[in-house]
């Protein structure tokens, strides 16, 4: 009989997409099992073995193996892949200083699913109404390509360096209308770099612009990639969101557990300049700006700037990032809080910030939203998006995180 030994609930999404996965062992063999948790969301679990199909035809002239996937019941099941993982043999290549061989290491997966036709073929990207619904419009003037099945997920968390060859899992977002190529490169690249702050020096190679990503592209596949996760959600309302539906007779919980001084220390946005000596009081100017509403703020880096730091506010807070660019090109950033599933950053510190490198001396403009939290809101924030300090007592805990360094102690 099988022992279910690690479950994770994908519930916070449209009831058509909320579904199970478990990890399950059987006399020492272990599968991975995919349900349902809502009616709606059966036909979204039935999908993801047609979508193996596709994939699998897709690729079988590659190096690259799809994890199989069979039907069981409501569920689909998979074989539970060992091996590191391509982002683990990437992290590698990075902690060596070795980022020559990481790039091509880069380029020989890109090439697996990025060989494209020539233009005039029937692999050149059309919009269609499916791919519209999903990603929302893509206001691009010159042509792309694309595959006729996309795994927009191959992300190279999602490759996993077996005994026979790489392997492609979790593939549960695959879609059969034309996707273009270059946006399921640049989720490669942005889910990498982006995946924690050891990466921030890839920054400086121009990964984007060294795979022909440019700032252009960057900016339309950051709006798919917003409206493919509203398209996750739904009419799903996370707890994120839950202050836009609260009525004018409500008070803000906010005045409630607030002091006079978060809300006064709110008002403050610090700018940091690195010069090639770090961050220092010595660099760092001060913007008074508006307690309410999304805040802009115009930056002139000083001659000899390598990277700014912006302090949003001071204290707990939510923030949510609206643009951040230098002149007309848009920046990539890091920060020191947790990331929402919206791309909204939790800061559970009384000192956020976000941290970017930059290029040139050009003007840097960053407009956010900033709210404070603390009390019962942080609780519930920190409950979905950080780290339960109360579950970590429990024995599926210990069972987890024992799993997860197993399997980041693997070697390829």
């Amino acid at each position: 009989m099988d022992k279910v030994i690690f479950t994770k609930y994908s519930d916070e999404r449209d009831p058509r997409f909320s579904i199970r996965t478990d990890i399950l062992e059987e006399n020492g063999s272990r599968q991975i099992r995919k349900i349902p948790l809502t009616d709606g969301a059966k036909a979204h679990v039935a999908d993801i073995y047609h979508r193996y199909e596709a994939l699998r035809l897709d690729l079988e002239h590659s190096p690259l193996r799809v994890n199989p996937c069979t039907v069981c019941g409501d569920g689909v099941r998979f074989p539970f892949c060992e091996g590191a993982t391509l982002e683990a043999r990437l992290d590698g290549l990075l902690e060596k200083g070795d980022t020559e061989t990481l790039v091509r290491e880069i380029e020989d997966f890109f090439a697996v699913f990025a060989k494209t036709a020539e233009p005039g073929c029937d692999r050149l990207f059309q919009e269609t109404s499916d791919f519209s619904e999903v990603f929302g419009h893509l206001d691009l003037p010159e042509p792309l390509y694309c595959r006729e099945v996309s795994d927009i997920d191959m992300v190279f968390a999602n490759v996993i360096e077996t005994e026979t060859g790489p392997e492609l899992i979790d593939y549960e977002w695959t879609f059969l209308f034309p996707v273009p190529v270059k946006f399921i490169q640049y989720r490669c690249l942005h889910y990498y770099i982006l995946g924690t702050s050891r990466r921030e020096s890839l920054k400086e190679l121009d990964l984007y612009g060294r795979f022909g990503i440019s700032p252009k592209e960057q900016e339309e596949f950051e709006k798919m990639e917003r409206h493919f996760q509203q398209y996750i959600l739904g009419d799903y309302t996370p707890l994120w969101k839950l202050y836009d539906g609260i009525s004018e007779g409500v008070m803000e919980l906010s005045q409630m557990v607030t002091s006079e001084k978060e809300k006064k220390d709110h008002r403050t946005v610090e700018i940091y300049f690195d010069k090639g000596n770090g961050y220092s009081a010595a660099d760092c100017e001060k913007r008074s700006v508006s307690h309410d509403g999304p805040v802009t703020v115009e930056i002139t880096p000083p001659e000899g700037t390598r990277a700014v730091r912006v302090d949003p506010c001071s204290g707990k807070s939510v923030v949510r990032v609206f643009e951040l660019r230098q002149g007309e090109n848009p920046l990539s950033w890091t920060s020191n809080g947790l990331r929402a599933v919206n791309g909204d950053l939790i800061f559970d510190t009384e000192d956020p910030q976000i941290y970017m490198q930059i290029h040139s001396a050009a003007p840097v403009t960053v407009r956010f939203l900033a709210e404070p939290i603390s009390g019962l809101t942080r609780e519930l924030l920190l409950n979905q998006y950080g780290h339960l300090h109360w579950l970590a007592k429990t024995p599926l805990w210990n069972l987890y995180t024992w799993a997860k360094r197993l399997k980041k102690d693997r070697k390829p």
